[in-house]
């Protein structure tokens, strides 16, 4: 009787572990879809790019020694920085001379510097420390961007060559607060000596530079410049057209609504008319980008050939362009 019950327990050992198994793998296949669902979901549109065979991107192998220096510090979005991100770093991050991601989470292709602040404000002046004391000597003008905006390195080392990076002075699309205080919009850029006040005379004074955290980084950004005597660069082009957009390209051109309109129109700082509303040559940057829109507009910008004109030229020629301040054709 012992022995029969002894059988009977193995038994049913036996059964248990046999369904557990068997639950086991219907859970691994039931993952396995989840995984796949999100990955179609979540498309690599760089596949769709030869990024590395073309000649036109000779453009971005100039030779450090012959231009600008710019450091991009590129900030991902708490959420998809392994799907966003990783199309702007396929794309136009590559023509910065040195760039840095900054995170919350670790990524190993991109590989961020980790920050944790729940506020923009704290977590952008840490990145800013980190900048200005391991790569000070490796910049001259400093980009400060979100992982979904797309940047023409080209036009903003256009837009820099009259400057000196040892100027205070700052560049994006200036707009202003309720109390008329400027800050910009689409991108910063800091020159060397903005930054150096920023780091060295501004974080550690509260009374020139916000001590506790806020998430209006980009309004304390505006306020502190200003009290730190740096200046506000004028980024329009010849036309008085914005050269940096605070929006995608596709609604900046076609599709914003009339109340995005008009706060755009009250908040710029320099007036917006029908010929300051278009869409200037010379962009800069686009803002809210989608990895599509990302890919696409590399694709124009550097890949796509047209019948009857040039095609970029040479690395070299890139450089004479720069610093004859002629178009390239």
């Amino acid at each position: 009787m012992e022995k029969e019950c002894t059988v009977s327990s193995e038994s049913t050992w036996r059964s248990y572990i046999v369904d557990l198994y068997e639950s086991f793998k219907i859970l691994v296949k039931l993952l396995l879809i989840f995984l796949l669902c999100f990955n179609c979901s979540q498309t690599d549109y760089t596949r769709l790019l030869n990024l590395k065979s073309d000649l036109n991107d000779s453009v971005a192998v100039v030779p450090n020694v012959t231009r600008t220096r710019i450091f991009c510090l590129i900030f991902t979005n708490d959420y998809g920085n392994d799907y966003i991100a990783i199309h702007g770093h396929a794309t136009w991050i590559k023509n910065c001379d040195r760039y840095l991601f900054v995170s919350n989470e670790v990524h190993a292709v991109l590989e961020p510097l980790l920050v944790k602040y729940r506020d923009r404000w704290d977590t952008l002046k840490v990145s800013l420390f980190h900048v200005h004391q391991y790569y000070a000597a490796d910049l001259d003008w400093l980009l400060i961007v979100n992982d979904n905006n797309y940047v023409v390195l080209e036009n903003l080392r256009k837009l820099l060559k009259p400057y000196s990076p040892d100027e205070p002075i700052n560049f994006g699309c200036k707009m202003k607060d309720t109390d008329n205080q400027t800050y910009m919009r689409g991108g910063i850029v800091l020159s060397h000596e903005a930054l150096r006040r920023l780091v060295v005379e501004g974080f550690t004074n509260a009374s020139l530079c916000r001590a506790n955290d806020t998430p209006y980084a980009t309004e304390e950004m505006g306020k502190c410049l200003k009290n730190l005597g740096v200046v506000d660069g004028d980024s329009r082009d010849a036309m008085g057209r914005q050269r940096f957009i605070p929006f995608p390209p596709e609604d900046y051109l076609a599709n914003l609504s009339p109340e995005v309109e008009e706060w755009f129109a009250k908040r710029s700082f320099y007036e917006i008319n029908a010929t300051t509303r278009q869409l200037s040559p010379e962009v800069i940057s686009f803002s809210d980008v989608s990895p599509s829109t990302m890919v696409t507009l590399h694709y124009y910008i550097y890949k796509l050939r047209i019948f009857g004109r040039k095609v970029l030229p040479q690395a070299q020629n890139v450089t004479n362009h720069l610093e004859n301040d002629t178009l390239l054709s």
